[in-house]
This record gives C-alpha cells, sequence and structure tokens, in this order.
C-alpha cells in the first residue's frame, strides 16, 4: 500500500501527494459508502492501480473549509480593505476553539495602516493570549517572522475574500504563484480567486489556501460559546454556577475579569453579540 496525503479535490478527481509524487485518483467504490472524504485526509493507494482504498483516522476536521487533519488555524485579517473587525476575529477564535485547534491572527497590509492602530489590536489579543502577527506583502513586513509558524504544522488560512491570503502565500513563497484578486470599494469586498481548499507543501508541512467566506454560522450553544470564547475556558471553570453564561450571574469569575480589566471590554462586547447570534442553537 501507498500512503499519502489528499492535497487537493475537484470535479471528482483526487490529488494525492505521497513523498512528493503526485497520484490523480479516486476512491474505490466501497470507500463511497464510508463518508466523504476531505482535503487533508491520509489515505492508503493500491499499488497496482493507485486507487483510493482506505482513510486513516483524522486529527481534526473541519465543516468549513471543510478540510481534516489540521494542527493550527490562521485567521487572516486586513487592517484596511476590508477594515478589521474585532467581531469576525472572536467569532473565529471561537469556531476554532470549539473544534479544538490552535489559532493565531494574521494582520495584513499594514501599509495601509498606521501604527497605533495595529498595536491596539495586537495588544487586545496579545493580552488574552493569542498570538498576533502583523505583515504586508507589499513591502514584506513581518513575512520572515511568521514563516517559521509553518514548520512541521499542517496550517490552514481562513479569512473573507481580499484580507490578502493569496498575496501572503506568494509573499512567503514565490513558487506559489497564487492568483491575486482585487478588492472592489463599491462592494466593499474581495473578489473570490481561491475556489477550492488546496494543500501547499511548505517547511516539512502543508498550508491550506481556502475560498475567502464572509459569513460563518456558528452551530454552538450559548454554552458552548460560554465555554470556548477565547481566553474563557479555564476561567469559566471557577464560576459558582456550572452553567454560568457570564451575563448576569452572581460570583462569576468571567464578569470579574472584565471589570478589573483582565480580560479586554470590547473582547466581553463582542461575547455577549456572539451569545445573542447563538440563540436560535
Amino acid at each position: 500500500m501507498i500512503e499519502g496525503v489528499i492535497v487537493s479535490i475537484k470535479y471528482g478527481t483526487y490529488l494525492v501527494n505521497s513523498n512528493g509524487v503526485i497520484y490523480q485518483t479516486s476512491p474505490r467504490g466501497l470507500l463511497k459508502f464510508k463518508g466523504k472524504l476531505y482535503v487533508g485526509d491520509k489515505v492508503l493507494l493500491d499499488e497496482d492501480n493507485f486507487v483510493i482504498t482506505d482513510v486513516l483516522e483524522r486529527s481534526s476536521l473541519l465543516k468549513r473549509p471543510p478540510i481534516s487533519n489540521v494542527s493550527q488555524i490562521l485567521l487572516i485579517f486586513s487592517l484596511k480593505e476590508p477594515e478589521f473587525s474585532y467581531y469576525l476575529a472572536f467569532k473565529y477564535l471561537t469556531y476554532a476553539s470549539f473544534n479544538g485547534i490552535k489559532a493565531s491572527l494574521i494582520l495584513t497590509k499594514a501599509d495601509k495602516s498606521n501604527e497605533k492602530e495595529y498595536q491596539q489590536i495586537k495588544e487586545t489579543f496579545e493580552k488574552i493570549g493569542i498570538s498576533t502577527y502583523v505583515t504586508s506583502s507589499k513591502n514584506k513586513e513581518g513575512i520572515e517572522e511568521i514563516k517559521n509558524l509553518f514548520k512541521n504544522n499542517v496550517s490552514v488560512l481562513i479569512g473573507q475574500s481580499g484580507v490578502g491570503k493569496s498575496s501572503l502565500l506568494n509573499a512567503i513563497d514565490e513558487n506559489f504563484a497564487r492568483e491575486v484578486g482585487e478588492y472592489s470599494l463599491a462592494l466593499g469586498r474581495g473578489k473570490h480567486k481561491t475556489k477550492e481548499v488546496l494543500l501547499l507543501p511548505y517547511m516539512d508541512g502543508y498550508i491550506a489556501d481556502t475560498p475567502g467566506f464572509s459569513s460563518l454560522e456558528l452551530e454552538m450553544s450559548k454554552l458552548d460559546v460560554a465555554h470556548y470564547f477565547p481566553s474563557f475556558e479555564k476561567d469559566a471553570l471557577e464560576c459558582f454556577y456550572s452553567n454560568c453564561l457570564h451575563i448576569s450571574e452572581k460570583n462569576c469569575k468571567i464578569k470579574e475579569k472584565v471589570d478589573s480589566g483582565e480580560i479586554p471590554s470590547i473582547a466581553y462586547e463582542n461575547y455577549l453579540k456572539l451569545i445573542e447570534e447563538v440563540e436560535k442553537y
């Protein structure tokens, strides 16, 4: 058997990378009944006809973007065009935490912003333990710093259309040659260029380029959000009530930390927005 990783799925064709050799293949008939295959899946190929015969156990699975075996999520947010959104940042971080995957923030287009603005954003997230990096693909600011993030990792880039994911990849390694979309000032969003999830080999790991999206539904309960909101997971266990939503309950550890300034007020404000949003679940 040949073991490899699915690096692309397009129109029913599967590309599998095994030690640098790319196989164009498809799953064996019986395997189709085991469920959907994902980019990132570790699979076995038959040595005679190179069809996929089995999929190995997954360490993680994301529904959006659809990808498996991710070791870290890198949330890409531009400082300008589109404007940085605290709400979306906290929402995506909650999504990552809920799925048990470490996440960091990468801020792009520093050349279009000012240092005071992006330092405030960086300080806010690093205060709650979220590593935050500032970059510019145009002048290469911060690019060398983030390269080491990818070593021996399967990293997925997540962000809205137009935030500069493809430009960032090209700045990291020009051989990626990702097609770069334009940002529409009239529409207030970027134009989709990346159409599917694609794994790019890099530094003994992979970087997953993904289609941009502007909306993400958190299929979570209020209690899930109360537990998995960034920086809440540990402190929530110290609340008096095990089902504390950190809103009006007494002896709430989270509210104590907000009042003392240990948790930034802007984090708590966006937490309340997320709680309202997931009411239907």
